[in-house]
């Protein structure tokens, strides 16, 4: 999403979350007093928690920016917005500060509605006046999330975005901005887990100009990992095409060292971690001026990153390779494998991912045998990634690339 006359500076800064009032004390070297920003919900009266989208009623520099608003339940509202039943599930309080407020936003949405998302934009306040980070300083950065019920999907990319002035005021869509100004949680890994929270947290070296923090997701679907999930069987929330975060317990702490936070002796992030959703597709270009070679050549067959299963474009594919293989009974077929550099990395760290070009090929070969075709007109070969792409072109983005190498290739072998 665009912000009007506005230019995004972004800083990486590990954190998913948000909310209430915030006390900000600055530490100094000299005394080593610490100053903490604190943000949670719990002067926010139960008799104002009436309807979603209401993340506006805290106050306090507490806002969204994009025309979907996050959300606040408190323990005394009763209907959608109560606690520990609402709309998108059952979630208690946490036991850590207690209290009896939190709130939710969106993550993720598949498809045309990847835009409806939401956020909670806070203005970093000291006594109600604004304060900006100081720079050169460290800050750990920690919150709280749990996943809702009502939840088809889980996803990654949760994080924390440092700017100058608000992100927003109220626009439809979601905020899409680089890397450089958003910290993510040190693992950046799928929350799925229903029920009880878990801690994010991460550290950010200040740059001197942060006036406000938002969270959210400010992924594209195509670089958000994600992975459906099931709602409990006792859980009577309507699911929902969505991936829903309450979020509480949000705290900024001066450090002097990454070691006084709490992730610091996390696992370090795997590379898989970092694999991409996407799976390129696009319709094989067929022409009657084609021969039967190059219309089999052209229609090659794609996968997600990491995997070696077959999509149903993939199947329709490979089911009109399979006609022509059935109208020529001397026609034999090289099957030809193909990955990309980002499995080769992860493979080191993880045997999962050994071989994929050679993965891929079996799970092609194997589709042609179970629709009648003998394996003896088969010819298997393996180019790893010695083979790029031609369907390559400058302009694509990194992701785009690879998802253009992960494939299997049909050739004619008479």
């Amino acid at each position: 999403m665009k912000f009007k006359g506005r230019t995004f500076s972004y800083v990486a800064l590990s954190f998913a979350a948000m909310m209430s009032a915030t006390s900000f004390a600055q530490k100094s070297k000299k005394t080593n007093e610490k100053e903490i920003i604190n943000v949670t919900f719990e002067h926010v009266k139960a008799e104002d928690v009436t309807e979603l989208n209401n993340i506006d009623i805290v106050g306090k520099g507490i806002s969204s920016p994009t025309e979907l608003k996050a959300d606040v339940f408190h323990k005394e509202a009763t209907g959608d917005m109560g606690i520990p039943t609402n709309v998108y599930g059952k979630e208690d309080p946490t036991t850590e500060n207690g209290g009896e407020v939190y709130a939710g936003i969106v993550a993720y949405k598949p498809g045309k509605t990847a835009g409806e998302r939401s956020y909670i934009t806070i203005q970093l306040m000291k006594n109600d006046s604004p304060v900006t980070l100081k720079k050169g300083l460290t800050y750990c950065v920690e919150y709280s999330l749990s996943l809702s019920e009502s939840s088809k999907f889980a996803c990654n990319n949760l994080a924390a975005y440092f700017s100058k002035e608000n992100p927003g005021t109220g626009e439809p869509g979601a905020i899409y901005v680089g890397t450089d100004h958003v910290l993510k949680g040190q693992m950046n890994k799928v929350h799925n887990g229903f029920f009880g929270w878990e801690k994010v947290c991460n550290t950010y070296t200040a740059k001197g100009d942060e006036k406000f923090i938002t969270i959210g997701n400010f992924d594209r679907n195509e670089t958000t990992k994600f992975e459906a999930v099931k709602k409990p069987k006792e859980s009577e929330a309507d699911p929902i095409a969505h991936a829903y975060y309450y979020i509480d317990n949000v705290v900024i702490r001066l450090v002097d060292n990454a070691s006084e936070c709490a992730c610091f002796n996390a696992r370090p992030p795997k590379i898989e971690d970092s694999f991409s959703t996407l799976i390129y597709d696009k319709a094989p270009e067929v022409t009657d001026k084609m021969t039967v070679d190059k219309k089999i050549e052209a229609h090659s067959i794609y996968f997600r990153q990491g995997k070696a299963s077959l999509t149903e474009n993939a199947k329709e594919n490979m089911n009109f390779v399979i006609e022509q293989m059935n109208a020529n009974p001397a026609m034999k077929i090289e099957i030809s494998g193909n990955n990309d550099e980002l499995e080769v990395k992860a493979s080191k760290e993880n045997e999962d991912y050994l071989d994929l070009d050679r993965k891929r090929v079996a799970v092609a070969v194997k589709y042609f045998v179970a629709q009648g075709i003998a394996e003896e007109r088969i010819i298997k070969t393996y180019k790893g990634t010695s083979n790029p792409s031609t369907e390559i072109v400058e302009d694509d983005e990194q992701d785009v690339k690879d998802a253009k190498c992960r494939r299997v290739e049909f050739r004619v072998k008479m």
